[in-house]
């Protein structure tokens, strides 16, 4: 049963007048029940407790806001997509192609390639210089085959679902312009996107770890790069701009790009100092926080690192290399109550698989692009221009 208080306990906890506490009723930020009697409010009291922590936030600078979504549930240990669990989705064995047509309601939607999109990409990558990060490789392509469409400003679901099915395959071909496009929905996008991103020989597990990493990652609700797509979506943006805002925000080292320290912890480690100096170098630069581990709303566990480490775990069962991924856990975890995160499992997946280390951040971006997508064709549901928060000046006075 939950614990109950009435106007004047609510109201001195919050430490509010009665009138302002009702006023926060009557704005939705508060729920209040009657009691029995019909007379008297009763307020949750974990409810109001929750706010007072959220307008403490908000004194202190921090934006909260609140968006409608029928999409993704993200709660402490459960991930939703549309009602059902991705983590058992993903166990299931279902493709990313799948999970996508899932996500975006559209089950059925025919995977191709536009004609003359995969030659076109593929003259634009050959001319960048060779060390450009790979997401900047997405970047590239997504203004190419933006430029291709014609019809890019239709925003009709069908229209933007094929946009975004041609937009995904053309992503992975001109990661590795000399592979073969995706152009078929034979030939799987994870079998693709191995072989543009590993120089080593892949078997039906090692590609499907990668597809079960693109399922997992395929949206997470409204994390950084997903608000950046929905602002665009809110000024009718094409589908196009819409993946390029999130490409613009995923990179950041702590959102799409965290895998890669990982990597890089990981290959330390196995080349000189040993994985508790690698680890301690790595607190040491970033003040104490070691990659793969903690997460913003996951408190007691990150559903997805399970759900990627067992395929990781039997896709590369007989290296002796893995071993040292479980002691990295098992390290941190002696230490500290941080829970390992998806970053864990992807890095140490781009580790074992031979990829570059930047990978992770290309596997996340592109399983990533089906959900901007999805959130973009909602928020175009939405009245337009609704992301515009008011500023408060604190500059100097004249």
């Amino acid at each position: 049963m939950m614990d109950d208080l009435t106007t004047a306990e609510a109201a001195a906890r919050l430490g509010v007048k009665r009138a302002t506490l009702y006023a926060y009723v009557s704005r939705g930020l508060l729920r209040r029940r009657v009691a029995l009697d019909g007379r008297t409010s009763l307020f949750d009291a974990a409810e109001v407790d929750a706010f007072r922590t959220r307008r403490r936030r908000i004194a202190e600078g921090e934006l909260d806001a609140v968006v409608s979504t029928g999409l993704t549930h993200v709660a402490d240990g459960e991930l939703r997509v549309r009602g059902r669990s991705l983590i058992e989705m993903a166990d299931s064995g279902m493709s990313y192609e799948d999970a996508v047509d899932w996500l975006w309601g559209d089950v059925g939607g025919e995977w191709v390639l536009p004609s003359g999109t995969e030659a076109a990409v593929c003259r634009a990558q050959s001319a960048l210089p060779e060390a450009i990060p790979l997401t900047g490789r997405l970047r590239v392509t997504t203004a190419v085959v933006a430029a291709l469409d014609p019809l890019r400003f239709d925003l009709s679901p069908v229209a933007v679902h094929k946009a975004g099915r041609g937009l995904l395959l053309a992503m992975v071909a001109g990661l590795s312009p000399q592979t073969a496009a995706p152009d078929s929905p034979s030939i799987p996008l994870a079998s693709a996107l191995w072989s543009c991103l590993s120089p080593t020989m892949a078997g039906t597990r090692q590609t499907g770890a990668l597809d079960t990493a693109l399922t997992l990652l395929v949206d997470h609700g409204l994390a950084a790069s997903t608000v950046a797509a929905r602002v665009a979506a809110s000024v009718r943006a094409d589908p196009y701009s819409i993946v390029t805002a999130g490409l613009g925000v995923v990179g950041g080292g702590l959102h799409g790009a965290a895998s890669g320290a990982v990597h890089r912890l990981l290959a330390a480690a196995s080349d000189a100092s040993g994985l508790a100096g690698a680890v301690g170098d790595t607190q040491r630069r970033t003040g104490g926080d070691v990659p793969g581990f903690g997460h913003k709303i996951y408190r007691t566990e990150d559903p997805r690192y399970q759900a990627l480490m067992s395929r990781v775990d039997a896709a590369w069962s007989e290296d002796p290399r893995l071993p040292m991924v479980h002691e990295l856990r098992e390290l941190v975890g002696s230490r500290t109550d941080a829970v390992p995160n998806v970053d864990l499992a992807l890095g140490s997946l781009t580790w074992l698989a031979g990829m570059h280390p930047d990978a992770g951040e290309a596997v996340f971006a592109i399983a990533r692009t089906a959900g901007w997508i999805a959130h973009g064709l909602e928020e175009m549901t939405e009245a337009p221009l609704r992301f515009r928060p008011r500023a408060r000046y604190i500059g100097p006075r004249w």
